[in-house]
């Protein structure tokens, strides 16, 4: 598979249409919607096979009203020519049931060829997040998360990789229907959104060496002769002795 060119686009009708230009019966009087009764419609431009959108994972978040054919949301060829390669996110069925489908569309020799998958269980008047992810050999339909379907026969190929891009576009042909639409998302196929990837570890700091041991100043003493003793002066034994016996002719005990 080639790399992908395609670049995320997101539509909250802030501003009326935004990116979906081509437009005709569209109510925009509430702020961050757009609804369709009626003949109504907006689309991006279709002008060529790189037009729009390739393989990745489209989002609408949409409510359709009414138990009969009219809503739409649709990924319509590129370059405007149809029969072609449509996929549509979200149809109701024509025998009044109100049921859900999409729907995959091709070109067969000249006549239009179509493949129906029904989004059982999926109740109508109601928000939802009607999601289609388109990728090499497989279409996947899915509603508020939960798979729904998946194609793998006649997968257009996208413009990538050789084939065509389609645009993402919102219908509602009858009077007995409306289709309110707040959020319009694509993202590509392999994208990673950088504000959420991981910045590159930091490599813990090396410890800080241990500091090298500071020798201890070895200070010389000067070396002093140890002073001469002190001669003592002699015992004069006699004089003790006449003490001795001068306490005791006195006392009666001898002592000095």
């Amino acid at each position: 598979m080639a790399i992908e060119t395609d670049v995320p686009f997101h539509e909250s009708f802030d501003n009326r249409e935004g990116a979906l230009k081509d437009n005709w019966g569209v109510d925009y009087s509430v702020p961050g919607q757009v609804t369709l009764t009626g003949n109504a419609g907006l689309m991006e431009p279709a002008e060529a096979i790189t037009s729009g959108h390739g393989y990745g994972t489209y989002t609408v978040t949409a409510k359709l009203d009414g138990n009969w054919p009219g809503s739409a949301i649709i990924l319509w060829p590129g370059d405007n020519n149809w029969p072609g390669q449509e996929i549509n996110l979200a149809e109701i069925a024509p025998d009044g049931s109100g049921r859900q489908y999409g729907t995959l569309h091709w070109n067969n020799n000249g006549e239009d060829a179509i493949a129906v998958r029904y989004h059982e269980g999926v109740e109508g008047g109601v928000f939802h997040d009607y999601q289609l992810v388109w990728e090499p050999g497989q279409i996947t339909w899915k509603v508020d998360g939960q798979v729904t379907a998946i194609a793998t026969d006649h997968v257009p190929v996208d413009y990538d990789n050789g084939g065509m891009n389609n645009v993402i576009g919102l219908l509602n042909n009858s009077p007995a229907t409306t289709l309110t639409v707040t959020e319009v998302d694509y993202v590509p196929l392999g994208w990673t959104d950088p504000s959420v990837v991981a910045p590159p570890a930091v490599p813990e700091p090396l410890p800080a060496p241990a500091p090298e041991p500071v020798p201890t100043p070895v200070v010389e003493v000067p070396v002093t002769e140890a002073p001469a003793p002190v001669a003592e002066a002699p015992v004069d034994w006699y004089a003790l002795a006449a003490i001795a016996t001068a306490n005791y002719e006195a006392t009666g005990y001898w002592f000095y």
